[in-house]
């Protein structure tokens, strides 16, 4: 083989390979219009997007989830997206499943930062990227959607389920905002 010949064959497999991680962390095609909306509002990052309000009102059993799943997908650093999602599904909170996603947003271990979730600051007197509330975001929308939802009777109980695992939280952005919410 030439050398023309074995550089263009590597180069062959390394745009191969490039093409097949690019693939892999692209999202899958979306299921549902309502999943692409909402890939669409979160690539836009406009947290005053109209679409959040007019867009989402009246989500299937089926397009939530799509809408957890993509919760799952996304990287735990991406706490506004994620917050999206949470206020989506809690918006239209009805069933079993949506009570228990919001559940287990609020009981996620707590984000020490928005480098790395998992990892807290290196250095003792290093602060962690990101403020409490930020961090913390996912969880405080999933409050304020169960707070909001305790007044119907049918989804009391499940509401203050919620609220209880958030006074139990170990961040205390969340446990400060359940007792708030608590209270009043």
């Amino acid at each position: 083989m030439t050398r023309a010949a074995r550089a263009a064959a590597a180069l062959a497999a390394l745009a191969a390979a490039a093409g097949l991680t690019w693939a892999c962390r692209r999202p899958p095609r979306a299921a549902s219009p309502a999943l692409a909306e909402l890939r669409d509002v979160l690539r836009a990052g406009n947290d005053d997007d109209p679409r959040l309000d007019a867009d989402f009102n009246a989500l299937s059993p089926e397009d939530k989830r799509l809408f957890r799943a993509e919760y799952a997908r996304l990287a735990p650093e991406r706490r506004n997206q994620r917050g999206t999602i949470v206020y989506l599904i809690g918006r239209n909170a009805l069933d079993a499943d949506d009570w228990s996603f919001l559940l287990s947003v609020v009981e996620e271990p707590p984000c020490r930062s928005l480098a790395d979730c998992a990892q807290a600051p290196r250095a003792a007197g290093e602060e962690a990227v990101g403020d409490e509330v930020t961090l913390a975001y996912p969880a405080l929308v999933a409050l304020r959607q169960a707070a909001a939802r305790r007044g119907d009777a049918r989804q009391t109980a499940a509401a203050r389920a919620v609220l209880n695992a958030g006074l139990k939280s170990r961040t205390r952005a969340v446990a400060r905002l359940a007792e708030r919410l608590d209270r009043g």
